[in-house]
């Protein structure tokens, strides 16, 4: 009758711990999924262009060429904030750290 129990007591809780994952889950571990390695390198400058380009304009460089030529009063909004937000990003701004009061 005892080896009855144990039985009983490891099947119980082998089809709890088996019902932790789904079967659709797959077999492999939770995490991220396999990827091949790709080379950054071929897609950091396809074009031979390291400008920015806004959103806006979805990659049409004759755009940025034509808004570039126009004198600042008829350029865009979009276009002067996001020079104003790329000259800030390449000096930004730091303070100095201040004392600990809590340390001695």
């Amino acid at each position: 009758m005892a080896v009855y129990r144990i039985i009983l007591v490891v099947l119980i809780i082998a089809t709890i711990v088996h019902s932790q994952r789904p079967s659709f889950a797959g077999t492999r571990p939770i995490g991220y999924p396999a990827l091949e390695t790709a080379n950054t390198n071929q897609l950091s400058n396809r074009f031979g262009e390291d400008l920015p380009v806004p959103i806006e304009t979805k990659g049409d460089r004759r755009l940025i060429n034509k808004i570039e030529s126009l004198p600042t009063d008829n350029k865009p909004f979009w276009y002067l904030n996001m020079m104003q937000y790329n000259a800030l990003r390449q000096r930004p701004q730091t303070w100095p750290v201040r004392a600990n009061n809590f340390i001695s």
